[in-house]
């Protein structure tokens, strides 16, 4: 039985990303390509939700290709979000008929590490080692927000304030060529995060 995986990527400067993974699924993989670039000021949003649970219905996984251009989110001059790909996740993490939440995948780029990690040291105050870590800088994304959301007791690297990359995110952060190499084994990841999504703090929306 195939894996029905959901694409969210900015057209802009993502869409060349996305058609190389098109190209590099197998038939295992069965993708839900859609691009954000429509317009959707004269949408209300209950026709942005129900068009977007079409395109979600009984997928799995979404992936997140996080280009320089979808680190952080689109607002109406309200402030309010106004961004295809704040809708694409928020409704990818609900539970309902037919699209239990769905797992997730990160995706960044080389052009995109600098605004989303740094290298750090840090000292544990439990096992009292000095290791080298990557930072996760603050961005104004959901994919942020369920990144080491992990519930202590099931957090898998027991230092204190470190996180395991694979384990203690919902949303795993994967550089776009480390997946490109092995994805069945981060898509697998997702899916077993997924089956056990009560482990984590997850949020649904900002």
């Amino acid at each position: 039985m195939s894996t029905k995986v959901f694409l969210s990527f900015r057209f802009s400067d993502g869409k060349e990303l996305k058609e190389e993974l098109v190209k590099l699924f197998d038939s295992s993989t069965e993708v839900i390509d859609r691009s954000e670039d429509e317009d959707r000021s004269e949408m209300t949003e209950e026709t942005i939700r129900n068009y977007l649970y079409e395109k979600l219905k009984e997928t799995s996984i979404t992936i997140v290709i996080l280009t320089p251009k979808a680190i952080n989110y689109r607002k109406n001059i309200f402030g309010d979000y106004d961004d295809w790909l704040y809708d694409e996740l928020r409704y990818s993490l609900e539970d309902r008929a037919k699209n239990r939440t769905n797992g997730a995948i990160a995706l960044y780029t080389d052009e995109s590490k600098g605004s989303l990690t740094e290298l750090n040291t840090h000292k544990c105050t439990k096992c009292n080692a000095e290791k080298s870590s990557t930072l996760i800088k603050s961005f104004d994304n959901l994919v942020r927000k369920n990144m080491m959301n992990v519930k202590e007791d099931y957090k898998v690297n027991k230092c204190d304030n470190l996180y395991d990359s694979e384990k203690d995110s919902y949303i795993s952060l994967v550089h776009f060529d480390d997946f490109k190499k092995d994805y069945k084994k981060y898509i697998d990841s997702a899916k077993e995060k997924r089956d056990r999504k009560e482990e984590f703090d997850i949020v649904k929306r900002m």
